[in-house]
């Protein structure tokens, strides 16, 4: 199963849902796909789910560091990210410490209240 992306335009969120077990070739399309996705947003947050994810490698917690901070250059304002685990939330903390993020982010349990924080930016 790849990565799901969706746009939700009004609110300029860029939702992403990681797959179980992403392949090479997940992985490879994913960062082609959002990468131009990102290029056309302008100001935006980000939604990630990681809640199914199982385990990332090293390497991809390296790749998905790159993207983060290609990410915040290209305009993301805040980075909202679903975990389910202990584990998928160190890595998520990983992540965002490897991508040297200097933008709001935090880690959820639900996507509802990853969503309410992004869309309320008063809320720290």
């Amino acid at each position: 199963m790849p990565f799901q992306i969706t746009v939700h335009q009004p609110e300029r969120i860029l939702e992403v849902v990681y797959p179980p077990q992403p392949s090479q070739q997940d992985v490879d399309e994913y960062l082609s796909r959002v990468r131009e996705i990102i290029e056309g947003l302008g100001e935006w947050s980000a939604l990630v789910d990681q809640s199914q994810l199982r385990v990332m490698s090293a390497t991809m917690v390296a790749v998905m560091a790159k993207l983060n901070a290609f990410a915040q250059l290209k305009g993301m304002k805040r980075s909202a990210r679903v975990v389910s685990t202990a584990a998928s939330g160190l890595q998520a903390w990983r992540m965002t410490k490897q991508a040297m993020l200097n933008i709001p982010a935090r880690t959820f349990e639900t996507r509802d209240e990853a969503l309410a924080w992004l869309k309320n930016p008063d809320d720290e």
